[in-house]
């Protein structure tokens, strides 16, 4: 089952649409403010947050920037503000969607729906598991082992190889890759993509200067090599 966070200062909001979206099949988990919700994003990685905009101590957009930190990269922002200025920049820093209070529960549905199914349909199948005998990611755990032993990824390594991950075995391109990672609003580059792909093979890699498993397609972007692309001898 799909899961989604609401942050939310606004009790009564809080209840409504946890009550709504369980009627709609989702699990969904609560939090009163930005920290508190960074909290339950973390243990929990939900598939999307729902996120007001205008909270006390931290903010919306602080917080979203925290939470794309800690690799959570579906975010619909929710708010009372009329200014196109606060959507556009929620959009610029890389949010799915804007929608305005009162929140028309259908209108959350449909947008709900079409962004999973966009997702679906964009990243086929979304690969949550990765184990070769070697190398084992678990994103739904947020752990990354290397033959036994934890390896430790900082928060943009992470947020890169988990886009890698979902598109495992697909060539991810730069365009999206820099999106997904750093937002769409950052100035980051191909520079720093190429940078972050060195640290992640120093982590990752036998050999960084011969890859294994973070590959490039030159001109195009890098991939993931799928587990099953990985001999037998080598597995076992």
């Amino acid at each position: 089952m799909s899961k989604i966070l609401v942050i939310d200062d606004d009790v009564a909001v809080l209840q409504l649409l946890q009550i709504y979206l369980e009627t709609q099949g989702f699990i969904v988990f609560t939090a009163k403010s930005g920290r508190a919700g960074l909290e339950l994003a973390w243990e929990h990685m939900p598939n999307l947050v729902l996120l007001d905009l205008v909270m006390p101590i931290m903010d919306g957009f602080e917080t979203y920037r925290r939470l794309r930190d800690i690799g959570i990269d579906s975010v619909i922002i929710m708010s009372h503000r009329q200014d196109e200025r606060s959507a556009v920049k929620a959009l610029e820093m890389g949010a799915e969607d804007y929608l305005r209070k009162p929140i028309n529960l259908d209108i959350l549905q449909a947008k709900i729906q079409t962004l999973f199914r966009r997702k679906n349909l964009y990243s086929g199948d979304v690969f949550s598991l990765y184990n070769d005998g070697h190398l084992h990611i678990d994103l739904d755990a947020r752990t990354v082992m290397l033959d036994g032993a934890p390896v430790k990824l900082t928060p943009t390594e992470y947020r890169l190889l988990s886009v890698l991950m979902r598109k495992v075995g697909r060539v991810v391109t730069h365009e999206e890759i820099i999106k997904d990672v750093w937002g769409a609003g950052k100035k980051e580059g191909l520079g720093s993509l190429k940078l972050y792909i060195h640290y992640l093979r120093q982590k990752l890699e036998e050999n960084p200067r011969k890859p294994y498993y973070v590959l490039a397609e030159w001109g195009i972007g890098y991939r993931l090599k799928e587990p099953e692309e990985v001999p037998a001898e080598q597995a076992a």
